[in-house]
């Protein structure tokens, strides 16, 4: 369930304490207390006004925070929910928040940029108050590119049909077979008496044997350059987790991806609070989290029309200024349009190759039980 919700008539983001403190302001009313149930008055502004931060559906109730009887503790932390009803159909099937979630649920691509959890985080948040300051972005921009992205989501869209079992088998094959130019080379005839040579080199002819049997596969992932690596176990569940289902096709926003991280290493390398938490030959891959800093990085390009220069420009005019940041700004969902990007976009080209029958076994083992069978016509142990 949403923590924040987006007000229409105000233009910005609210959590449910500043909903009620900004009601009692306009309306004159005392902000009810725990106990006291909200005007009816209120809940019919919300259920117009307040607008979903991912799919921007309205009907917006709020269910405020409740403490422990016992010891006092926060038992339940307040947010938003948008439930079906006469006047509002909840939220949209493709919503991030759409089904069973928790109140304390942010979805993989949305960053709460108030957060300050950790130094990128903490960086981040300042830029991104201090550019709300600067009027260099509004809330009402973020909340442009998060629809824009909703959207973009709708319209691109395919579904998941891959095998689980292929990234493994595939990255095995990937790690195993042979070099090209061993494929390539002139094939020699194993006969017995080959294979009886003393010192014949097995492991080196099984796996030739065994990558020549999946030629036409190899040289297709090694032309696209698929190789899943440590994404195996991501693509397996993803595949595991979506299959059957229609998801976004993050592909189309390829050039988009490619901008963003560039904005985003240009702003470790030159940024000094970011340069300290960073590598200087992979400055992204050195963050912990690098997240919030793709938001920002995104939000900047959007707002940009997707120029680099332009994004870069900006970026320059916050660093510059030697205003102090209100923290209060910050209290908005950023979104990174790119979570997960590389791992769904190899899965969608995994899917795009043409069929593959997946043998029984992996290829290690099957070079293995190539090995075995080439020492038995030798008539040698395996």
């Amino acid at each position: 369930m949403p923590l924040t919700v987006f007000s229409a008539s105000r233009r910005m983001e609210l959590d449910v304490q500043q909903l009620l403190t900004q009601l009692g302001a306009e309306t004159g009313y005392v902000m009810p207390s725990k106990s006291t149930p909200i005007p009816e008055s209120w809940k019919v502004h919300c259920s117009t006004d307040l607008e979903c931060p991912s799919c921007f559906c309205t009907g917006a109730e709020v269910v405020r925070a409740s403490k422990s009887k016992v010891d006092g503790h926060d038992v339940r932390q307040a947010y938003f929910r948008f439930p079906q009803s006469d006047s509002s159909a909840g939220h949209h099937p493709f919503c991030d928040f759409s089904g069973n979630v928790s109140a304390a649920f942010i979805p993989e691509n949305l960053v709460q940029f108030s957060s300050a959890k950790d130094g990128v985080s903490r960086v981040v948040r300042e830029l991104v108050c201090k550019g709300i300051q600067l009027e260099v972005f509004t809330q009402w921009d973020i909340r442009r590119m998060r629809e824009w992205f909703f959207q973009t989501k709708l319209q691109s869209q395919f579904t998941v049909t891959l095998d689980p079992k292929l990234p493994g088998w595939l990255d095995g094959l990937h790690r195993h077979a042979s070099w090209p130019q061993d494929l390539d080379a002139v094939p020699i005839e194993l006969t017995t008496e080959v294979l009886g040579i003393p010192g014949f080199n097995f492991e080196a002819a099984a796996t030739r044997e065994v990558s020549q049997r999946h030629r036409a596969t190899l040289d297709i992932i090694r032309e696209k350059r698929l190789y899943p690596g440590a994404m195996v176990e991501r693509l397996e569940k993803l595949a595991t987790d979506y299959h059957g289902k229609s998801v976004y096709d993050p592909t189309v926003l390829q050039n988009h991806f490619q901008l963003t991280n560039r904005l985003a290493a240009f702003m470790c390398s030159n940024h000094s609070p970011l340069r300290r938490l960073s590598k200087a030959h992979y400055p992204l891959n050195g963050l912990k989290n690098v997240k919030p800093l793709l938001a920002f990085s995104a939000l900047r390009l959007f707002i940009s029309d997707w120029h680099l220069d332009a994004a870069v420009s900006r970026f320059a005019q916050i660093v510059s200024s030697k205003l102090q940041a209100d923290e209060t700004l910050g209290n908005v969902m950023g979104l990174n349009p790119f979570h997960d990007f590389a791992a769904w976009a190899m899965l969608k080209s995994f899917q795009e190759l043409p069929a593959i029958q997946i043998p029984l076994m992996g290829v290690k083992e099957e070079i293995a039980f190539e090995v075995a069978e080439m020492k038995r016509r030798a008539g040698l142990p395996s």
